[in-house]
């Protein structure tokens, strides 16, 4: 583990009372695995996020927030640069790597921790990071680690759970630079299998029967440790000038969507996720049209006074905002590539479908393509308005197909303008 610099560990004798620095800093805090539904002010009422929920109330909630890719490298890749993940190409998880960012195979070089760094921001992340085993060069304080590590330093329930640990550790990072401009990465495993959180967090569902409590009492404990971060910041007289931003790399499906034990598919449970921005300038709302983790990149860079690079696919979410135009002018576009399903024939390791959908405010279109048998459908269309859960899939009805082929040109123009050829070919079955 390596800590800050001797440089800013001897600063913080001396910052004690300091004026905070006339940039705004940056807290960024990214959870695994996290549902979008898991949050109270989301409406579900067995789960317990207070400190959540109150940052809701602070901040801009974007209530239908999606991950480009539901899986933890890509959609990490697309949350750093702003690109889809078709255009990073990075879209599988990095494992005994030492810096995907380096890696010429990859477009990550362009990236908002690189860019704040170099504009005179001191750059830490703590936790997970899942694209390569290394510091890649771009943060000044690196506690970070690729993926896989126990969620416990020791023993389980005998030893520091590790998200506790890494809050301590962002909470020293944001002391010891409380005098300068910053951007602190809070990289939460949890709730990422095996789900598991200190016994206290367990209790508060005691009673409740609540399906994969572990799963909620893990997410608790992100909540819990989130709640230490931003008391940290209060205490220290940074709330004020602190853009806090949280959300996750994707969802969870608890192994109940075909394709999925627990992610890379475009159904809601997977692919939506929760965004919140508490920035000192904006008033606290809720966004109700739709939104993609493409836009986080640029978004960080505007908050810094930062300009954002061309060839950058997302868009500032704060200028919508300050727009104020709340409106499904675009759809949001996924891709995934789901995992494996068995084949039946022997020797081969089964299909791996690969998929793209088109969310509109009230329809999602989602089209696969299966690697063993090309010329096999399994499409799919779903009225969120009427079947937010999406249970009954409409596509086969009569009338849906002037609904299909005008989603799916959708998807063919967007296929082309971002040079997504999977796309183009799903799309063309139906526009």
């Amino acid at each position: 583990m390596q800590t800050a610099g001797a440089g800013v560990l001897a600063a913080r004798s001396v910052v004690r009372g300091a004026t905070p620095p006339a940039r705004p800093n940056i807290l960024f805090i990214l959870s695994d695995q996290f549902r979008g539904d898991a949050l109270g002010v989301d409406g579900n009422t067995f789960v317990h996020t207070p400190n959540l929920d109150r940052l809701a109330s602070e901040s801009v909630r974007f209530a239908h927030a999606y991950t480009a890719q539901a899986l933890c490298t890509p959609a990490r890749a697309t949350l750093i640069t702003g690109l889809y993940p078709h255009t990073h190409r990075l879209q599988g998880n990095v494992y005994k790597v030492p810096n995907a960012l380096a890696d010429p195979q990859y477009r990550l070089a362009v990236n908002f921790p690189t860019l704040l760094k170099q504009a005179g921001y001191t750059t830490g992340w703590v936790g997970k990071w899942h694209l390569g085993e290394d510091n890649p060069g771009c943060f000044d304080h690196w506690n970070g680690f690729n993926s896989l590590l126990p969620h416990w330093l020791g023993e389980q329930q005998k030893s520091p759970y590790r998200s506790d640990a890494e809050t301590d550790d962002g909470l020293r990072f944001l002391e010891e630079n409380r005098s300068r401009p910053f951007l602190l990465c809070q990289s939460y495993y949890p709730p990422h299998t095996p789900y598991t959180a200190p016994e206290r967090f367990y209790r508060l569902f005691e009673g409740k029967n609540v399906d994969h409590m572990q799963y909620y009492a893990a997410a608790a404990a992100v909540d819990w440790n989130i709640g230490r971060l931003l008391e940290g910041l209060k205490k220290l007289g940074l709330a004020q000038n602190t853009v806090v931003m949280f959300t996750a790399d994707h969802g969870e499906t608890f192994g109940q969507r075909p394709f999925s034990s627990n992610k890379t598919v475009c159904y809601e449970e997977s692919t939506r996720v929760p965004l919140l921005i508490r920035h000192p300038n904006l008033k606290p709302a809720v966004w109700q049209s739709g939104v993609n983790n493409i836009d986080i990149m640029p978004t960080i860079l505007d908050a810094a006074g930062l300009p954002i690079p061309s060839g950058v696919q997302g868009k500032s979410l704060l200028e919508r905002i300050r727009s104020g135009r709340d409106r499904w002018d675009e759809p949001v576009m996924l891709e995934n590539i789901t995992q494996r399903i068995a084949s039946g024939k022997k020797g081969e390791g089964g299909n791996q479908p690969i998929e793209r959908a088109v969310r509109t405010e009230r329809w999602k279109l989602i089209l696969r393509a299966f690697s063993e048998e090309p010329e096999r459908r399994m499409d799919e269309l779903y009225d969120l308005a009427q079947d937010p859960g999406e249970k009954q899939d409409l596509l086969a009805r009569p009338d849906a197909a002037p609904r299909v082929k005008e989603l799916s040109k959708m998807l063919l123009a967007w296929g082309r303008r971002y040079e997504d050829q999977v796309a183009v070919r799903l799309a063309s079955r139906y526009a």
